[in-house]
C-alpha cells in the first residue's frame, strides 16, 4: 500500500469505528462489541477491506459465534452504501472507496496457537526464590 493509501486508510477506519454505532441494521445492532481492526485500501483508492471483529455479550457456543459472525458480516455489507455515503461526506474526499467487510481472525488463531504452544511445551522449571537467592549470596 502507497503512504496515500495508507494515511486514507487510517481516516476511513477512525470514520468508520465513530459510524458503526450508528448502524441501525438488526443484524447489527445489539450483537456485542464491534471493533474496527484494520483497513486495507487499494493503491487507487477504489476499494477499501474492512476487517472487524466482535465481542459479543455472555458466552456463546461455537456454531452461535459463527452465527453472530455471519450475520454481523452481512450487516455490515447491506449498510455498506450509506456507511459508503457518509464516508464522503466525512472525508470530503472526491472518490469514496467500495468498502468490503471482513471478519478478523486473528485472535482466535492466536489463541488456538498459544494453545497448541502450551501443549507441546514442556513443563518450565519453577524460578527460584528471589529473597532465597539473596540470602544464599549474603553468607
Amino acid at each position: 500500500m502507497s503512504q496515500r493509501a495508507e494515511r486514507f486508510a487510517r481516516s476511513v477506519m477512525e470514520e468508520l469505528a465513530r459510524l458503526l454505532p450508528m448502524v441501525k441494521d438488526p443484524r447489527v445492532v445489539d450483537q456485542g462489541l464491534i471493533t474496527v481492526t484494520h483497513v486495507r485500501v487499494s493503491d487507487d483508492l477504489g476499494v477499501a477491506r474492512v476487517l472487524v471483529a466482535l465481542h459479543p455479550y455472555g458466552e456463546l457456543d461455537a456454531k452461535q459465534t459463527a452465527n453472530k459472525r455471519a450475520d454481523l458480516v452481512k450487516g455490515l455489507g447491506h449498510a455498506a452504501p450509506w456507511l459508503r455515503r457518509e464516508l464522503g461526506r466525512a472525508l470530503r474526499a472526491k472518490k469514496v472507496p467500495e468498502l468490503r467487510f471482513l471478519y478478523d481472525e486473528t485472535e482466535e488463531r492466536a489463541g488456538k496457537v498459544d494453545a497448541i504452544l502450551k501443549e507441546i511445551s514442556p513443563a518450565a522449571p519453577a524460578p527460584a526464590d528471589a529473597a532465597v537467592a539473596i540470602t544464599d549470596e549474603e553468607e
